[in-house]
């Protein structure tokens, strides 16, 4: 009875010094489009109705890092720190969530969250603490402040094309309580999580993207859509020059976002009923992973 306990338990020994220990440093990771905004044009990330993009402000919470490897139950990492981050302020040499030692294989379960704001929240390098109170204080897990500009542009009656007025400038401010987790990451390439090497370090990069509200459908894979946002301006329903949450509210989702325009709404964590549900559906489909990359299955929290 001895030798059959200690065979396999030898075994384990031998196979754990085999495969050797590194390092994994999860950085979060803004994509360009968050610090450059976005362009009007025809490009992969060009806005097509005309109009010019950019961010003053983009607070997101994030954190609850986790991976395993589904060959050996027992490899978890997990990191329950949530932090919120000035995605256009991050380091030069990046910011570091987490850092685990761990044994060498490939986690292939990987997930973290962009939950709304509590108590526990930390301000991250880089994030001012007036900026983490303000999440806090709201329950927000996110938090933008923008602008779009072009010299022609218009802002219209929703659903009618003809009833327009000059709008040059649009701006909003807009904090979300769209608290989500996100799992099943995997890279560009598709495949899933991250490999250690041994006696190497692997950086891991949750990545939040910042153009999906103007998507014209709800990606869960390769972001194949235009983007628009001829819709923010039309929703100025007082044409003051600012599209709040509470406008966004009082206008019909069918009014704006037609099928003819190429939009296409299924497959939201929510019912998309007016403007500022779209908000909070895309805002749900924020994290990324390695760029590019996507974690298809999100959970509402």
């Amino acid at each position: 009875m001895t030798s059959t306990r200690l065979v396999p338990l030898f075994a384990l020994l031998l196979a754990c010094s085999a495969r050797g220990s590194g390092t994994v440093q999860v950085f979060v990771e803004a994509e360009d489009t968050i610090p450059d905004g976005l362009d009007p044009g025809d490009g992969d990330e060009s806005i097509v109705d005309g109009w010019t993009v950019r961010y003053d402000k983009f607070l997101v919470t994030i954190g609850d890092f986790h991976a395993r490897s589904s060959s050996d139950d027992s490899l978890d990492l997990r990191d329950e720190a949530v932090h919120v981050v000035d995605l256009k302020r991050l380091p030069a040499g990046g910011l570091v969530l987490a850092e685990f030692s761990a044994d060498a294989v490939r986690y292939d379960r990987v997930g973290y969250s962009l939950p709304n704001a509590s108590a526990d929240a930390d301000a991250a390098e880089g994030t001012a603490a007036a900026d983490r109170e303000l999440l806090v204080a709201n329950g927000w897990s996110i938090y933008i402040e923008g602008e779009l500009t072009a010299p022609d542009g218009v802002s219209c009656v929703p659903g009618d094309p003809d009833d327009c007025a000059p709008a040059p400038v649009v701006r909003f401010a807009w904090g979300l309580q769209a608290g989500t987790a996100f799992a099943d990451c995997a890279g560009p390439d598709g495949v899933a999580g991250f490999a250690i090497p041994s006696g190497g370090t692997v950086q891991v990069k949750p990545t939040v993207h910042g153009d999906h509200w103007f998507f014209t459908n709800l990606t869960q894979g390769a972001e194949i859509t235009e983007r628009r946002a001829q819709w923010i301006a039309d929703a100025d329903l007082d044409r003051d020059g600012e599209t709040t949450l509470a406008e966004l509210r009082q206008v019909p989702a069918a009014k704006l976002f037609a099928a003819e325009l190429g939009y296409n709404l299924s497959g939201a964590l929510i019912p998309i009923v007016t403007a500022y549900d779209y908000l909070e559906a895309q805002a749900r489909t924020l994290g990324d992973f390695q760029g590019e990359g996507e974690c298809p299955t999100r959970d509402i929290l």
